[in-house]
């Protein structure tokens, strides 16, 4: 299979091209400066880079194409001006349009396009359980931005083509991501609950995360919307407590929400606000995670 991936330097990115290349596929990878990514990235097997988005036009250099994922976006774990507000929403939305434009000049269109969203489709709430199927229980940014995200990937639907929708949770990983952030207080024995602790995280392992992905490429029936998180997602006071113990660290200094909100500005609600999401869909099509509880992950991470 040739996989085509936008954003295949990031976190989810690069832990997909090692394990489609150990499975024995040939993977492209999509880029806006050809020769940094070649040399910095660490990848053992043969990738290519094709560039975009600069005025390229990529599809003169992919032939028979099976599969295209879009990963690609400006992150959002830098402090959310004005400025970068733009550039996530934007960067997300052009990515997503090129990817359905590279699909039409394709002399032969792929069998699947699966594109990123995230969780916080949903909005926030301290009570409600959401699904694939659930409406959003509330507006702000990053409900806007997955919103739109995924409109503009609906257009593959029309071409056709087998389209998939990752809505990702919080993705643990010991270096990247929030997971490092998180650990942190613990790490200099002042870590504790954030506000009441109540609200909710939607949690998922890196590894459960590619092993998703690779299995709805084979699974001609995945399409749709998929909750790509943990089945069992904790509240922000049971999680910092799981992860103090495996860090053998107290969990006893509470943190108060208008400090983390002086701090972090609007990117605050990615730890203070939540959203208590289940994997139907994936658990329906029989998809099993390899770390559906959280203290079993957090010893894998931090082994």
């Amino acid at each position: 299979m040739h996989v085509v991936i936008a954003g295949g330097t990031g976190l989810v990115g690069t832990a997909l091209t090692e394990e489609l290349l150990k499975a024995g596929h040939r993977v492209t990878i999509l880029t806006r400066d050809r020769d940094r990514d070649a040399a910095q990235q660490q990848i053992n097997g043969d990738v290519r880079y094709v560039e975009w988005l600069s005025g390229q036009q990529p599809e003169k250099e992919l032939e028979h194409v099976d599969a295209i994922i879009n990963l690609a976006g400006a992150s959002i774990s830098k402090r959310w001006t004005e400025k970068h507000k733009r550039d996530m929403m934007q960067s997300r939305l052009r990515a997503t349009r090129e990817c359905i434009r590279i699909m039409r000049s394709l002399d032969k269109q792929p069998s699947i396009f699966m594109s990123a969203s995230a969780v916080g489709y949903y909005g926030n709430s301290f009570s409600r359980t959401f699904t694939e199927e659930s409406e959003p229980a509330s507006d702000n940014f990053l409900q806007e931005l997955s919103a739109r995200w995924e409109k503009a990937a609906q257009e593959a639907e029309a071409l056709p083509v087998r389209t998939v929708y990752l809505r990702f949770g919080l993705i643990l990983d010991p270096y990247e991501g929030a997971l490092p952030k998180m650990m942190l207080p613990y790490q200099f024995w002042f870590g504790g609950p954030i506000g009441l602790g109540m609200q909710w995280y939607s949690w998922v392992h890196l590894q459960d995360v590619v092993r998703f992905i690779l299995f709805a490429l084979d699974s001609e029936k995945a399409e749709g919307v998929y909750n790509v998180t943990a089945p069992k997602p904790e509240r922000m006071r049971v999680f910092g407590k799981k992860l103090s113990q495996v860090m053998e660290r107290p969990h006893w200094f509470p943190v108060p929400v208008l400090l983390i909100r002086a701090v972090l500005g609007e990117m605050s609600l990615l730890v203070t606000d939540g959203q208590k999401v289940i994997p139907e869909k994936a658990k329906e099509a029989g998809f099993e995670f390899h770390y559906p509880e959280l203290s079993e992950a957090l010893v894998e991470i931090l082994k």
